[in-house]
């Protein structure tokens, strides 16, 4: 891809909708309270955002994982893991712009989001591991859609069923 797309003033807004009700979903199919959602560290950021290290040609978004130390104090200092998700604007606008089959920008940051937030519990909540081997990565991949899959299929959206069907051998899993 020659020149790099960013999201506009516009799409901005749609994502950070998107993220909104991405959240909402992720909180009430893992069952949590809005104080135990609030405890996990993460953050979304765009390609404008993002260092070299965070950009990726192999998908719409990655997470990249820090460990940061907040100093209460000198003898206590606090150690957490911050997961950072990475939107690559300029695969997920291509897709779009370029999809045969009239993909919108909303459905597929819902997915996307829906999809890295889940990962974003697992690796914290469920203890996944973020450096596993390819093998595992795999099957936490699998996983992973499984589940984006479940939660976005009561939604009514022409668009995102279409979104779904790409991974429809995930989808159709337990």
């Amino acid at each position: 891809m020659d020149n790099i797309l960013h999201f506009s003033d516009k799409e901005l807004c749609v994502v950070e909708k998107a993220i909104d009700l991405a959240e909402d979903m992720v909180t009430d199919y893992f069952n949590m309270s809005s104080d135990e959602w609030m405890g996990y560290r993460y953050e979304v950021r765009t390609l404008a955002e993002l260092s070299h290290k965070e950009k990726t040609d192999k998908a719409f978004a990655q997470i990249c994982k820090y460990e940061c130390v907040k100093e209460k104090d000198l003898i206590y200092p606090e150690a957490f893991d911050l997961y950072r998700i990475c939107l690559q604007d300029n695969w997920i606008l291509h897709a779009v712009n370029v999809s045969l089959s009239k993909i919108s920008l909303r459905p597929l940051i819902l997915y996307i989001a829906v999809h890295e937030l889940s990962h974003v519990v697992r690796f914290s909540k469920y203890y996944k591991d973020f450096f596993a081997s390819p093998a595992e990565k795999e099957l936490e991949e699998a996983k992973v859609h499984s589940i984006t899959c479940e939660m976005l299929k009561s939604l009514k959206d022409n668009t995102l069923n279409r979104i779904l069907g790409h991974y429809r051998t995930y989808c159709s899993e337990s």
